[in-house]
């Protein structure tokens, strides 16, 4: 009988009145695991519309009609986009963008920007750019001057433009849910996760291992997710990952903020929702295997169900059913696929961070 085996076999049931014999499953069964794990859930659900009631209040104070301050907005000099060649082999083409905005909207706008979809001869995205203006008062003329490497040039190109708040805004938005959200699991699960670390400081040597083996298998399984998006032909990042991007700027307290949001308390919560609440309330009723996928199904479809670019699932999806299956390889310990979910957002991070100061590793 080797690992897998284990992996196929379909859990039975387990009469209430007796304890499953494994000690983690027993402990899980103590703890009454779907009670606990149902406030998780409520908590989670609960933060999240918490602050998208915050945030829609927000809004509708600051810019009560946004239809209105769309229409203020007057482009001064109409947006162009030069190809120049560039010394980059790896990106021999620079597309130069300019154009400028004003703002006539009676209120000063955190972000003004155009926003370029490059185009091929059949009309297919090849890339997106996004050029902002910040903090644009009543009156004033935000003038862009911004560059983009490429290693394409564009049959064609769409711009549009618009007004947005500042990615310090969007930072703060995103991490106060999780930050809090992160603290409640920590104190109403507290239990279970004093548990958990002393498994893993008796075994710490082999779940360290199975961390780093889990990062590599989620490298792979992006790799492989990115050649599937490439043969359906599918060239653009996901908007997720666009958005996530956006919110980098040569900030030392915003890179901080990013840091804690996306290498800690993001972690932290999508793991305890994903794999604590979700595997485990679909395990004991259909064995592992169709834990790992479902969770896995649905870790990928909440990445972009808010952009509805659903194709852009697949590497999300695929990532989570690393963490699914590593969550199973770990005896259900939360620490070691925290871990794994800690070294590749970490790794996106370094990237991001590095290009906001102009420092590229490629």
């Amino acid at each position: 009988m080797n690992e897998f085996d284990e992996l196929f076999d379909k859990q039975k049931p387990v009469a209430k009145t007796e304890p499953p014999k494994d000690g983690v499953e027993d402990f899980y069964f103590q703890a009454r695991l779907q009670q606990k794990n149902g406030i998780l859930l409520m908590i989670y659900i609960g933060v999240l519309l918490l602050f998208s009631i915050i945030t829609s209040i927000y809004y509708s104070i600051y810019y009560p009609d946004t239809v209105a301050i769309m229409e203020s907005i007057e482009i001064v000099l109409e947006p162009t986009v030069d190809v120049e060649p560039n010394e980059d082999t790896m990106y021999p083409y620079k597309f130069i963008i300019t154009g400028s905005l004003q703002n006539n909207s009676g209120i000063d706008l955190p972000r003004l920007y155009f926003y370029i979809d490059f185009l091929d001869t059949e009309g297919k995205s090849l890339g997106t750019y996004t050029v902002y203006a910040e903090n644009v008062k009543d009156g004033d003329i935000a003038t862009f001057d911004g560059s983009v490497l490429a290693d394409f040039v564009p049959d064609g190109y769409d711009i549009s433009y618009g007004f947005d708040e500042s990615s310090m805004f969007y930072t703060i938005i995103g991490f106060l849910p999780v930050f809090f959200t992160g603290l409640a699991f920590m104190f109403v699960d507290r239990v279970a996760f004093a548990y958990d670390w002393k498994r893993f400081k008796t075994n710490w040597k082999n779940l360290l291992g199975q961390i780093v083996t889990g990062f590599l298998m989620v490298y792979a399984a992006l790799l492989l997710a990115q050649l599937i998006l490439i043969e359906l032909g599918v060239t653009e990042t996901s908007q997720n990952e666009m958005t996530i991007q956006g919110l980098f700027e040569a900030n030392p307290f915003q890179l901080i903020l990013l840091f804690l949001l996306l290498c800690v308390f993001t972690p932290i919560t999508e793991e305890i929702v994903f794999r604590k609440v979700l595997y485990n309330f679909v395990q004991p009723r259909t064995g592992h295997v169709i834990a790992i996928l479902i969770s896995g199904a649905v870790f990928g479809l909440m990445h972009v169900i808010a952009y509805k670019d659903f194709i852009q699932s697949i590497p999300y999806i695929f990532m989570g059913l690393i963490f699914g299956y590593i969550y199973y390889r770990s005896k259900k310990n939360i620490f070691v696929t925290m871990g794994v979910h800690f070294l590749n957002n970490l790794m996106s991070f370094v990237f991001y961070a590095l290009m906001a100061y102009g420092i590229s590793i490629f």
